[in-house]
């Protein structure tokens, strides 16, 4: 075989594969994360009708074992079961294509859609624009900004299937409590920081033409989820998570220090934000969904003393995330 032919049927093979997997995560078969998700609900059976189910959705603050969806079970008690939807590095996209396996499987009564406002819009729609960021990425960005999901896929499968890998406590601590450094921060925050220092303003704010673009295609996800809960009778509640920088002037403090920017201090910190006031505007006040924006209360409890973000990296504490399910847990009494 000569080194042409061989690289002709190298091609067709990646094609084949990126095929396959394609359909399959937009099929949902077999269950694209299934090792994940077994790992985040230890011991889930199917229990019929014994209980009220409540499915939450979200990317990395809502996947894992010791995450919020955790903390809500112990709260709502014996009456619900609370299925951990989460999967990590996803935006509404995903998780529109992950409940359609998730409600048949579970029938939820209450479905809690955790969006992110710190990277949930860049997802969409990358920043290709950026100088830096090397022609490889750009083709990534632009393939999976389309609307592809078997190269986002594969990179998720190779980068880290953290559900997997037992974590280590002594570096999650040091997550929590070690002395804030730029070098020790978490690295994709480091290097967004740098490339694209307006990122996170630009994603509050919904600013700019590629915001905009992201925003129509959030829209449309979040509309084929609502569609989803109303056919199947289920309340929706949105969690709008906001970013740490827009919680304390000190998570800004350590932004800055990684090099991120923003011109309008005062509109990141104001609630509601542009990103929650346009999705309370999608979703039209309809009195089976429920948008909780969880800022005021949040900037209140940082200005108490309790710390919710990680000192190295942008996710919650163990007291944020229990923070997080208190607000859900008075939510779902109200």
């Amino acid at each position: 075989m000569t080194g042409g032919a061989f690289c002709i049927g190298l091609v067709i093979v990646v094609l084949v594969v990126l095929v396959i997997v394609e359909i399959s995560y937009r099929l949902q078969w077999p269950d694209p994360h299934r090792a994940e998700f077994e790992a985040f609900n230890p011991g889930l059976v199917d229990e019929g009708a014994q209980r009220s189910t409540l499915l939450a959705l979200g990317d990395s603050f809502t996947a894992g074992a010791g995450s919020w969806p955790s903390d809500l079970n112990s709260i709502l008690g014996e009456d619900w079961r609370v299925v951990n939807g989460g999967v990590g590095g996803t935006t509404i996209t995903h998780a529109e294509r992950i409940s359609r396996l998730r409600f048949r499987q579970y029938h939820p009564d209450v479905v809690v859609y955790q969006t992110y406002v710190g990277n949930d819009l860049l997802d969409l729609r990358h920043p290709r624009e950026a100088k830096g960021a090397g022609v490889v990425r750009r083709v990534y960005w632009r393939i999976v900004d389309s609307g592809f999901f078997a190269p986002w896929f594969l990179n998720h499968r190779a980068a880290a299937l953290a559900a997997l890998v037992p974590s280590d406590p002594e570096t999650a601590e040091a997550a929590v409590s070690a002395a804030f450094t730029v070098d020790r921060y978490s690295p994709r925050d480091r290097w967004l920081s740098r490339l694209h220092p307006y990122h996170v303003e630009r994603q509050i704010l919904v600013e700019g033409a590629s915001m905009e673009a992201a925003w129509r295609q959030y829209r449309r996800g979040l509309s084929l989820l609502v569609e989803r809960c109303r056919m199947s009778e289920a309340d929706l509640v949105i969690l709008v998570v906001p970013h740490c920088i827009q919680v304390a002037p000190i998570y800004r403090e350590r932004f800055t220090a990684l090099g991120a920017r923003w011109a309008n201090e005062d509109l990141l910190t104001r609630s509601p934000t542009p990103f929650v006031a346009r999705v309370r505007e999608t979703l039209n006040d309809q009195p089976s969904i429920r948008v909780i924006d969880p800022l005021p209360a949040m900037q209140q409890a940082e200005s108490d003393g309790v710390r919710l973000y990680s000192t190295n990296d942008p996710h919650l504490t163990p007291e944020g995330s229990e923070f997080l399910a208190q607000l859900v847990a008075t939510a779902m009494r109200n």
